[in-house]
């Protein structure tokens, strides 16, 4: 909700002239002992009806003192505690006030009674109160550089962190293997990027965009990418025991031949897969928009023409009886001129 802060003319001890609402950027300075602010207008009037805490109106005998909005305090004269409330209203007429919003200081869930007074609530203590609050807000927003982490600027640069920093995305095939393994990665991240840093988890690192990496050992590895963006920004993504080397592991594996006379366009290469286990099916994708599927598991080999010049890079996704999926990329891409 945002509440309009009132223009009724107030005067410092001093003599000098202020509006209540003009808070100055150093209230320490204007808000002293010596200059404190008082309220010209001494509004006073009753309840001409009773007021219920969930009431949308307060009507009262004469309202046309009061400012068109503001505060007013409702029970004891002069007072304000458990005998009476602060109530903020945002527009009025003669007899009633209305847009209220409670909950302020002093609100309480019985009646106010007929005959309540109601006075005018713009007192120096309330608008001394929110220059203090002016104050704490200066001290502990925190610097625009290295800002403590607990004040406002150092929350707002954590967040900023936590939910704005790059976000370095990346693939890998194949995920597992006999060593030497050999893995290709991709690097799907924002293309701002200005540097790129790979951590494969066997000691070796590269600045490549898409970097291929063998691993020489058995192992189980966890990778890294790092990233730095034009703007300083730095994200990271990390894909925990990612990759696995092992003498266990069985590495699809597939090789082309060029079986026409040229690689000239037209040019047609057979493909042979040799890859072991009980496989059901077998999808090939030849990266020039067309596929093949071979649904009988003994047809190891396929044969393809290209039409157009260019390079290729086939892959073939392979289905074995238990539905477990394993695809593999061809290990040198093919020309076609």
């Amino acid at each position: 909700m945002a509440f309009r802060l009132s223009t009724l003319s107030t005067l410092s001890t001093d003599g000098v002239t202020y509006k209540t609402g003009d808070l100055s950027l150093y209230p320490e300075i204007l808000d002293d002992k010596k200059s404190l602010y008082v309220v010209t207008n001494n509004a006073e009037t009753k309840l001409k009806q009773s007021l219920a805490y969930n009431g949308k109106y307060i009507i009262c005998e004469d309202a046309t003192s009061f400012p068109p909005y503001g505060l007013l305090r409702i029970g004891s004269k002069g007072k304000l505690g458990n005998s009476a409330e602060l109530v903020y209203y945002d527009s009025r007429n003669d007899t009633t006030f209305m847009n209220l919003f409670r909950g302020f200081a002093g609100s309480r869930q019985d009646t106010w009674s007929i005959g309540a007074e109601v006075t005018g609530a713009v007192m120096a203590e309330i608008h001394n109160s929110t220059k203090d609050a002016i104050i704490k807000i200066e001290d502990n927003l925190g610097l625009e550089n290295f800002p403590d982490a607990n004040s406002l600027n150092g929350i707002l640069k954590g967040l900023e962190n936590k939910f704005l920093a790059p976000n370095p995305q990346f693939r890998a095939f194949p995920l597992t293997g006999v060593p030497p393994l050999k893995v290709r990665f991709q690097n799907f991240s924002n293309n701002q990027a200005i540097r790129f840093l790979w951590d494969f988890g066997d000691g070796t690192t590269s600045a490549e965009l898409n970097p291929t990496h063998i691993y020489q050992t058995e192992g189980i590895y966890t990778v890294r990418l790092n990233m730095i963006m034009n703007t300083g920004a730095q994200g990271i993504k990390i894909k925990t025991n990612y990759i696995t080397a092992s003498q266990k592991e069985t590495t699809p594996f597939f090789y082309s031949t060029l079986i026409s006379n040229t690689n000239d366009a037209p040019a047609t290469f057979e493909f042979v897969d040799q890859t072991d286990g009980d496989i059901s099916a077998r999808y090939w994708v030849f990266d020039d928009g067309t596929d093949a599927e071979a649904l009988d598991p003994n047809a190891h080999t396929i044969q393809h023409t290209y039409t157009t010049a260019g390079s290729y890079t086939p892959s073939l996704l392979i289905v074995f009886k238990d539905q477990s999926l394993k695809r593999v990329f061809l290990q040198e891409s093919i020309s076609v001129i």
